[in-house]
């Protein structure tokens, strides 16, 4: 693995190698939307295997989909092949995020202009009497679907289903906002005003403290969580990792066990 990018940027690519089985695996992903084709396309061949390069954003969204995928898979032997491709990718990252940085000189050292920190007060909804909350802190260039994830993760939840960000809480089909996976993986969308969820970044969604939306998790199940805007910061230095900042209430299990008396 190799990392690349100026000194005051955490980690701007990573470049590492996948055999061809790990790289039909990412054909696939992308047949699922991931959104890797480019990098395959431009993919060198070095000693047998290929050479791919990803920003550690895109590899961090792609992480997401190839999870989804091994979620989705019936063949045990197939879902460990996913398995072991997603905690390949998720080392990498966790390598590079540890890797140490060159001191930039003090012309350089300037917060990134422009990067601002987005806080988040997420919410679950329902007939759960206890509340549920998450105060989430993700950077405003990061997409929808990243948030998803981070979402999701922070309840306990799989990544494995689709969802949509809406502005009409009570009838989400009415929203004249509204950000769907559908839009992304060619199917049908729930909303006719729909766009798509992995290249919409969150500034260009939120503009500013106390706008809401209605996070809807798996359309079968209706998991409803409520996003509100509660602060924007400016960054103090170029760091995309999302970070949960406070915890409150127990998440409900998303897939409860069988009632064994049943």
């Amino acid at each position: 693995m190799s990392v690349e990018g100026p000194a005051r940027k955490t980690i701007r690519k990573v470049s590492f190698l996948v055999n061809a089985r790990e790289r039909a695996l990412l054909e696939e992903a992308c047949r699922f939307g991931a959104d890797a084709d480019e990098h395959l396309v431009r993919a060198r061949r070095e000693q047998g295997r290929y050479r791919l390069e990803f920003h550690a954003d895109e590899l961090d969204d792609l992480v997401g989909y190839l999870a989804s995928c091994a979620n989705h898979e019936r063949s045990k032997a197939k879902r460990a092949r996913w398995d072991a491709l997603c905690e390949k990718c998720e080392g990498l990252l966790r390598l590079a995020e540890r890797m140490p940085r060159p001191v930039p000189p003090p012309s350089a050292a300037k917060p990134p202009r422009g990067l601002r920190y987005y806080i988040f007060d997420v919410g679950l909804d329902g007939d759960h009497k206890r509340k549920v909350l998450r105060r989430i802190q993700m950077a405003d260039i990061k997409t929808l679907y990243s948030f998803a994830r981070v979402i999701t993760k922070a309840f306990g939840f799989y990544f494995d289903h689709c969802f949509g960000f809406y502005d009409n809480f009570a009838h989400y089909h009415d929203s004249t906002k509204a950000y769907e996976l559908f839009a992304d993986i060619g199917e049908e969308s729930v909303s006719p005003t729909a766009k798509g969820v992995k290249k919409t970044q969150l500034r260009s969604v939120f503009k500013q403290p106390g706008e809401q939306m209605l996070f809807l998790f798996d359309y079968g199940d209706g998991w409803r969580f409520s996003v509100e805007l509660s602060e924007i910061r400016p960054a103090a230095k170029w760091d995309l990792k999302p970070v949960i900042l406070e915890r409150r209430g127990t998440a409900p299990l998303q897939y409860p066990p069988e009632d064994a008396s049943l």
